[in-house]
């Protein structure tokens, strides 16, 4: 499951998720369909769900910071 599927789930809905992070729905289902969320919303979702934000983040930017 992808980290953003995660935040989805622990916020019960992508509605909701979008709501607490002050986003459009829209925004959400963009981040959903590419897999990954912007750095910025990353750190946020971490803070509130607990959700490593190594496992939202664009892979290409994950690898950058492993190296």
């Amino acid at each position: 499951m992808l980290g953003i599927d995660k935040a989805v789930e622990a916020a019960g809905s992508a509605r909701r998720l979008a709501i607490g992070l002050g986003v459009s729905h829209q925004a959400v289902s963009k981040w959903k369909q590419r897999g990954w969320v912007p750095l910025a919303r990353a750190k946020e979702i971490e803070q509130i769900f607990n959700i490593p934000r190594r496992d939202l983040l664009n892979p290409a930017i994950t690898v950058l910071l492993t190296d």
